[in-house]
C-alpha cells in the first residue's frame, strides 16, 4: 500500500509541478515533470506485478481494483505531461497566460543545495525561509526519493533539490545560498 500512496502523491506533484511549468514557462520545472513521470511507469510496473502475482491470496475484485486505481493514476501523470509537454516543446503561451506571468509576483523555481551552503545540515523550521526570502519549500528531491511538503523538521542534505515558490527578489536571495555563495540571508 505504500508504493499505491507513494504514486498517487507523485501524480498529485505532477500536476501542481506541471501547471507551475506552464504558469512560468519553466522548462527545469517541466524536465522534473518528466523525471517524476519516469518514476510513475517504474512504480506502476511494480504496482501491477504485485497485484497479479499475489492475486491468489485476494479477490479476483480487490486485484481489478488495485489495476484499475493504478491505471486512473496513469491517467494522471499522462495529462500532467501534456501540460509540460506545451513547456518543452516552446509553444507561445496563450495571451491571457502570457499577461498572468507578468502581473505575478510570485514564482516556481528549483534550487540544488551545493556544498558549502548554509543550507546543509540545518532543519527547516530553524531556516525561517519564509521569514528570510519570502520561499515556501513544497518539495524536496532527494536522489530519487521525493518529499511532498516537508515538514520544519526535515534536515536539508548537500544535492537536496528544493521546489520553492516565492518572490523573485527571494528567489535571487535563495539562489545564492543554495549555491554556497551567501553566508546568510542578511
Amino acid at each position: 500500500m505504500d508504493l499505491f500512496l507513494e504514486m498517487k502523491d507523485t501524480s498529485e506533484l505532477m500536476v501542481d509541478l506541471a501547471y507551475s511549468s506552464l504558469l512560468y514557462d519553466n522548462r527545469e520545472i517541466a524536465s522534473e515533470v518528466e523525471h517524476l513521470n519516469d518514476r510513475i511507469d517504474e512504480m506502476s510496473s511494480q504496482l501491477q506485478r504485485f497485484a497479479i502475482s499475489d492475486i491468489s491470496r485476494r479477490s479476483t475484485d480487490a486485484t481489478l481494483m488495485l489495476l484499475k486505481l493504478c491505471s486512473y493514476i496513469n491517467s494522471i501523470a499522462d495529462s500532467a505531461m501534456t501540460i509540460v509537454d506545451v513547456v518543452l516543446r516552446d509553444i507561445e503561451p496563450h495571451p491571457i497566460l502570457k499577461q498572468s506571468i507578468k502581473e505575478s509576483d510570485v514564482g516556481i523555481y528549483r534550487f540544488e543545495v551545493r556544498k558549502g551552503s548554509i543550507l546543509v545540515g540545518k532543519k527547516l523550521g530553524e531556516l525561517r525561509l519564509a521569514t528570510e526570502t519570502g520561499m515556501w519549500v513544497f518539495a524536496i528531491r532527494r536522489n530519487v526519493r521525493w518529499i511532498y511538503g516537508p515538514e520544519e523538521d526535515e534536515v536539508i542534505h548537500r544535492g537536496d533539490i528544493l521546489f520553492v515558490r516565492g518572490p523573485e527578489d527571494g528567489m535571487r536571495k535563495l539562489s545564492l545560498v543554495a549555491r554556497g555563495k551567501l553566508r546568510s540571508f542578511q
